[in-house]
C-alpha cells in the first residue's frame, strides 16, 4: 500500500507539495491566533491594498498560500486536489507550477486594482488551472466528445455565479486567474506545437 501512495505522489508530487503548504500554513495561523484574525492575515501575507502600495508586492504571491478560515480551505483543497493532478499529469510538473503562480499573480493583480478589500486564498491559481485545461482541450475533438470540457465549463459558470452571490467572495481573483490561466495554457501549447513543427 505504501508503495502505491509513494508512486501517486511521484506522479503528482506538485500538487500534494502545494496542499501540503497551504494546510502547514493554516495551522501555523491557527495556532497564531486564527486564520480569521485581521491582524493574522495581515502578518502572514493576505492581499492588503494600500500596503502592496507601500511596496509590499510579495503579497501578491504570499497570499495566494493562506485560506481565510477552515471552510475556504477545504472546497479550496478539493479543487486543487482534482484540477491540480489533472494538470499537472498534462502539463507537466514544471509547467504546473508555471500556470499556478502565474494564475495567482493574475488573480491577485486583478483583486488588486478592482477591488479594495482585503483577500487571501488559492482560488484564483485554482481558476487558472481551470482555464489553462480548457485551453489545452478547446481544439481537442475527444475531450469535447468525453464531455470533460462541458463539465468544466459548467463548474466554472457556477463558481462564478457563486462568487456574485455569496457574500466575501473575491470574484475578481477568480476571474483574473482564469484569464492568466487560459493565456498561459494558450502560450504553452503554442510554444509546444512550434517546438514540435522544428524537429
Amino acid at each position: 500500500m505504501s508503495q502505491i501512495y509513494k508512486k501517486e505522489f511521484k506522479e503528482y508530487f506538485v500538487t500534494y507539495t502545494l496542499i501540503i503548504l497551504n494546510l502547514i500554513m493554516f495551522i501555523i495561523m491557527t495556532m497564531a491566533g486564527g486564520s480569521t484574525n485581521y491582524k493574522n492575515l495581515i502578518i502572514f501575507g493576505a492581499k492588503v491594498n494600500i500596503l502592496i502600495q507601500a511596496g509590499q508586492y510579495w503579497r501578491l504571491f504570499t497570499s495566494m498560500f493562506i485560506h481565510i478560515g477552515f471552510t475556504h480551505l477545504l472546497f479550496n483543497t478539493y479543487a486543487l486536489l482534482a484540477l491540480g493532478k489533472y494538470t499537472e499529469k498534462i502539463f507537466s510538473h514544471g509547467k504546473f507550477i508555471l500556470i499556478y503562480l502565474f494564475s495567482g499573480l493574475t488573480g491577485s493583480l486583478f483583486s488588486y486594482f478592482f477591488s479594495p478589500n482585503i483577500s487571501a486564498g488559492a482560488s484564483g491559481a485554482i481558476f487558472g488551472l481551470l482555464g489553462a485545461i480548457v485551453a489545452y482541450g478547446w481544439k481537442n475533438p475527444f475531450f469535447w466528445r468525453s464531455g470533460l470540457i462541458t463539465n468544466l465549463l459548467i463548474v466554472l459558470g457556477i463558481n462564478l455565479l457563486f462568487g456574485v452571490i455569496a457574500p466575501g467572495i473575491d470574484n475578481y481573483a477568480h476571474l483574473g486567474g482564469l484569464l492568466g490561466g487560459v493565456l498561459i495554457g494558450c502560450i504553452l501549447i503554442l510554444l509546444k506545437k512550434k517546438r514540435q513543427n522544428l524537429h
